[in-house]
């Protein structure tokens, strides 16, 4: 995945907050945690559905990043998943879709998804939307 430089996320508070990266490809996945570590974030990375469900109860992430096109099935079959636990088994927590396939998977189909982006990642920007859906979601 091409990245685009790491500028100051201006307002992103995600200092100790508990990120869930769900991306395949390795060296993607490495990128996005060392980026969230660098503002201060707790990171566990995982690369498939399977991983990214044992990783909600064993974790208990802020947040969850993940990518739409995974080897065990989709970032969509996970959010929904998700979706349908209850709110105290982290059915509520804020999740951001990745995808470099908009084709296969536009925005209007990320349905559970509570922003979407394309790659290649503006890490800034990844920054400052994660701190505002967790900020959002605190009470």
């Amino acid at each position: 995945m091409r990245t685009r430089p790491l500028k100051r996320a201006t307002g992103a508070n995600l200092l100790g907050r508990r990120i869930l990266v769900v991306e395949d490809h390795r060296d993607s996945r490495e990128m996005l945690e060392t980026s969230f570590r660098f503002v201060g974030a707790r990171v566990l990375g995982v690369s498939n559905v399977a991983e990214a469900q044992r990783g909600i109860d064993r974790f208990k992430p802020d947040l969850v990043v993940c990518d739409l096109k995974l080897p065990d099935g989709t970032g969509l079959d996970f959010v929904v998943w998700l979706r349908a636990r209850s709110r105290a088994h982290a059915g509520d927590v804020p999740c951001i879709a990745l995808t470099g396939y908009d084709r296969q998977f536009p925005r209007d189909r990320a349905i559970g998804f509570d922003a979407y982006m394309l790659k290649p990642v503006d890490l800034a920007k990844l920054c400052n939307i994660a701190s505002g859906l967790i900020g959002r979601a605190q009470p």
